[in-house]
């Protein structure tokens, strides 16, 4: 079943696309088709607003992290993005913000790993062990692909939905209102970029033998 939300027209302008990585669905007259949410998103979704545990702050030398021959987990990154069309630098950027990197990275609300599955979601997916890097960036890439389709390719509403629950963003016809997630998707698209811009001038082309 397809529910139809009407999208604010300064939403609708705004929207971030992975340039790399089209998608093939679209959004038409300012409006976005949104599935019912999947078993998965339910599990994911926070009991509360209060979901900004999962946000994590990079360590001091973020720097010499973001610049290196071979970034952390870049197989497990690559694998994913190519399993399931996904911007590489986007899966990066999302781990960055949840995790900071750390495989061992626990919230406040139970989420566990590099990119903070819900031990429900998780076995949802499939998903043994969340604490394990490769199926950890399988399951959570997975899962952000549904909700790439689910929101019709827009990148922000994705990551809202990723952050704060898809449910929230149904509920406000949008990114919802909340501070913690408003900071999540800027955070997130800057280090997007900032991969990207790395990744274009060749320093993680091929992984380090």
């Amino acid at each position: 079943m397809l529910a139809m939300l009407t999208v604010p027209s300064a939403l609708c302008s705004q929207q971030h696309r992975v340039p790399a990585y089209p998608v093939s669905s679209k959004i038409i007259f300012g409006k976005v088709q949104i599935q019912q949410p999947s078993l998965a998103e339910v599990l994911q979704e926070p009991r509360s607003t209060e979901f900004t545990a999962g946000i994590q702050e990079l360590p001091a030398n973020d720097g010499n992290m973001l610049l290196q021959d071979d970034p952390p987990y870049y197989d497990h990154i690559m694998q994913a993005a190519q399993s399931y069309d996904v911007d590489p630098a986007l899966i990066r950027a999302i781990i960055v913000a949840e995790s900071g990197f750390n495989p061992q990275a626990v919230s406040k609300r139970g989420a566990q790993g590099l990119m903070q599955l819900m031990p429900t979601t998780a076995k949802s997916l499939g998903v043994i062990d969340s604490f394990d890097p490769a199926l950890n960036i399988d399951g959570g890439v997975r899962y952000f692909r549904r909700l790439l389709d689910r929101f019709e390719g827009d990148v922000s509403l994705a990551l809202a939905a990723y952050n704060a629950g898809s449910r929230y963003v149904r509920q406000y016809g949008g990114v919802p209102p909340f501070r913690a997630t408003h900071h999540y998707i800027k955070k997130v698209l800057h280090y997007q970029k900032k991969f990207q811009s790395e990744m274009a001038v060749g320093v993680t082309l091929e992984p380090a033998v």
